[in-house]
């Protein structure tokens, strides 16, 4: 099916084996379990109770999937910003029919696009720290009460 993309093969973990890794990279290609388990000559259950009881598997294959989503939207965004070039030319084309049929498919998109949401704002910029206690003043035993009360 190709390769993904992704560099999920340097997961560490020593408890899955070479056949699991393989299990793990045919999933990623988008195999289903009874064609993995073929090409693999295994059951399909043990497939199946890797995916369901063993934690490594289970964390390893997470792994490999986030990295491959991952992959896959960056390549996406590049397309995407290609794709946007060529729509800027047509729009820009001496022919007012691909203007116009342009205008139209960016028009038809609008609703597609949704902004990323706003990161995690940053700790309040408005934080001042406790002003820093007045000394008493000097001739004034530390040991002696002080009044506390300014009028």
């Amino acid at each position: 099916m190709g390769h993904s993309g992704a560099d999920w093969g340097n997961y560490q973990t020593n408890d899955l084996d070479d056949l699991q890794f393989r299990a793990i990279n045919l999933t990623i290609q988008g195999l289903g379990d009874v064609q993995v388990a073929k090409m693999l000559s295994i059951d399909r259950k043990t497939l199946w109770r890797w995916k369901t009881y063993d934690e490594d598997y289970r964390l390893a294959l997470a792994e490999a999937r986030s990295q491959i989503h991952a992959a896959v939207a960056d390549r996406y965004r590049t397309l995407l910003m290609r794709a946007t070039g060529v729509m800027a030319k047509f729009l820009d084309d001496t022919a007012e029919n691909n203007r116009f049929r342009a205008s139209y498919a960016l028009l038809m998109m609008v609703g597609s696009f949704k902004p990323l949401p706003s990161p995690a704002p940053l700790p309040n910029q408005d934080y001042f720290p406790m002003p820093i206690p007045e000394l008493p003043p000097s001739g004034m035993n530390s040991s002696q009460p002080r009044d506390l009360d300014p009028r």
